[in-house]
This record gives C-alpha cells, structure tokens and sequence, in this order.
C-alpha cells in the first residue's frame, strides 16, 4: 500500500510540478518630492470657485421662465379643445399663471445667482 501511494504521488508530481519559489525583491525606493506652494490670491484670468455654478444657473434662467408659460397655455388649449370652448379662456388663464409661474421662478434663480 505505501508503494501504491508513493506511486500517485510521484505521478501527481509529474502531472503538476512543483512552482518555482518567487526571487527576493528589493524594497522601492521612498520618494520625498516638495510640492509647490499654496497660491494666496488667483491667477488673474483663472476661474473662481463656484464660477461653473453660477454659469449653469444663468443658462438655466430662460428656460424657467419661458417653460411654464408654454406648458400652461398649451394645456389650457387643449382643455379648451376638450370643452368646445368658442373663446380660450383656459388658455389665456395658462398663459396668465404661466408668467406669474415664470416670473417667480425667474426671481429665484436671481437670487441665487447674487
């Protein structure tokens, strides 16, 4: 029996070779590098913080304003078009509430861009 087992394990040997043992390797080296100072005061030209912030408020300040106007009338026409209306009263009443909407909106986003 123990012929039997050094048989498979020599044949288990020659199936799978032993791995190679890994080579010694050196420490890397510990690298110290001065950073630049700080600056106190920008760059003149340079943007300053929070400048992408208030731009992307600004090209947000007609789409709030003119975007309830439209979907408000457009959805007192189309109640109109439902009731058989002869005169837009839903319509003009979208638009009315629209610009207060807009108007309003409009003011907020001033605001916060001050």
């Amino acid at each position: 029996m123990a012929e039997d087992e050094r048989k498979e394990q020599e044949e288990r040997q020659a199936q799978f070779p032993n791995v190679p043992r890994a080579p010694q390797v050196p420490e890397p080296p510990k690298m110290t590098s001065p950073l630049p100072p700080h600056p106190a005061k920008p760059r003149p030209g340079a943007v300053e913080p929070g400048g992408y912030n208030k731009l992307a408020l600004a090209t947000t300040a007609a789409t709030s304003f003119i975007m309830p106007i439209i979907v408000l009338s457009v959805g007192g026409w189309w109640l109109d078009q439902k009731m058989h209306h002869a005169t837009a009263w839903f319509a003009m009443s979208g638009v009315l509430v629209g610009l207060v909407v807009g108007v309003s909106a409009l003011l907020k986003i001033v605001s916060r861009l001050e």
